[in-house]
């Protein structure tokens, strides 16, 4: 099956920034893929700096844009996949994720990664398309 790479302008410039050969969100069928979504800031394209709360916000919010690009949103992730520097900090993460999905987790993984320079956290998602 093929794929169709789908940009999202403020997204995509962002992650080019960072130096990534990556599309923001790639459709198969009726699945959508994010890539994995560092937090930026959705007015500037920058990297977004504070608490890992704020870093997890941005991130969740640039995920909901960017399925929101392709006609879904977050209330149809089924898998999401979070990548966190220090497991320390999945406490904090935690509480600001369960505000963005409330009702219906979807299946998730949280790995804990070797620090990057610019921000703590990544995270990406399956959904499918309303």
């Amino acid at each position: 099956m093929k794929h169709e790479a789908i940009e999202i302008p403020i997204i995509s410039e962002a992650i080019r920034k960072l130096g990534a050969p990556t599309s923001a969100l790639t459709r198969v069928g009726g699945l959508l893929y994010t890539c994995g979504m560092p937090p930026i800031d959705l007015e500037t394209g920058e990297i977004v700096k504070g608490s890992i709360a704020v870093q997890t916000r941005a991130s969740l919010e640039a995920l909901s844009l960017t399925l929101q690009h392709a006609g879904s949103s977050l209330d149809n992730v089924f898998k999401s996949l979070v990548f966190i520097t220090d497991n320390k900090l999945a406490g904090e993460m935690n509480a600001v994720y369960r505000e963005y999905f409330p009702n219906n987790f979807p299946a998730r993984s949280c790995v804990a990664v070797r620090p990057w320079s610019l921000f703590d956290i990544e995270i990406e998602c399956i959904a499918t398309v309303d």
